[in-house]
């Protein structure tokens, strides 16, 4: 018996191997309603013959025109973020809060002074003095109530211990005096009244971001530290001033 393997040429074999592999690739790319012969193109066997996407699906090469395409990001956007105290919309942080809700109550402590002073002060330097006092302080507490009211914040109670501020017992004593007590008393208590008040702008000076609130800030360190100036040196004349009898 003649051994098949020596009849079966290696070039055979090769041709054989490559026509089996031809029919299987029809075999399983044909539908079941197909022609059993018919065959597949060269073209469409190679996998690199047809793009397997279009320029608008490669999600290696978007384009201009491609509704998927991803707008290049900001660098910026990526690392900047909004200081946690502060209320972006508004521009306004806890700082701003914490100095409307204590200017409130420490100027309504002073015009309780001053509307004492419209009566029982002796000198007329004095009654002037608390006049302006009121006048500079009225708008600011309007100003500062609609700040909070916006932020939905309320004023600090009217007892609240803050730097400056006068004690209960200071204010009754002060109620009971007139003439030129009253008027020592007074100048002591709105110079110390005038520290404090100057101490809590200067904390919204460096610490706030609202730009009204440190605007009010400025302008009760200014005027206050004036007014300070003054007091001190008409209060070396009250001292010198003997009391009657």
């Amino acid at each position: 018996m003649i051994s098949i393997r020596r009849i079966v040429s290696p070039r055979l074999t090769g041709v054989l191997t490559g026509a089996l592999a031809m029919a299987v690739i029809a075999g399983c790319g044909g539908s079941a309603g197909s022609d059993a012969g018919s065959t597949v193109s060269p073209a469409a066997a190679t996998p690199s013959a047809q793009p397997s996407a279009t320029p608008a699906e490669s999600p290696t090469e978007p384009t201009a025109e491609s509704p998927s395409a991803a707008p290049a990001e900001d660098p910026s956007a990526a690392t900047a973020s909004p200081s946690p105290v502060v209320t972006p919309a508004a521009g306004y942080n806890a700082a701003d809060v914490r100095f409307a809700r204590m200017v409130i109550p420490h100027h309504l402590q002073a015009m309780d002074m001053t509307i004492l002073a419209r009566t029982q002060a002796g000198d007329q330097w004095v009654r002037d003095l608390a006049m302006k006092i009121t006048d500079t302080r009225d708008p600011q507490i309007r100003t500062a109530k609609g700040w909070l009211d916006e932020w939905g914040e309320e004023p600090l109670p009217r007892d609240h211990r803050m730097p400056g501020m006068a004690s209960k017992a200071d204010i009754s004593r002060l109620s009971q005096l007139s003439g030129l007590e009253f008027d020592r008393l007074f100048i002591e208590l709105m110079i110390e009244h005038h520290r404090g008040s100057i101490e809590v702008a200067q904390q919204e000076q460096t610490e706030g971001a609202f730009a009204e609130a440190k605007a009010m800030a400025d302008a009760l360190v200014t005027g206050q530290r004036a007014e300070i100036k003054e007091m001190r040196d008409y209060l070396k004349k009250l001292k010198s001033i003997k009391p009657r009898g």
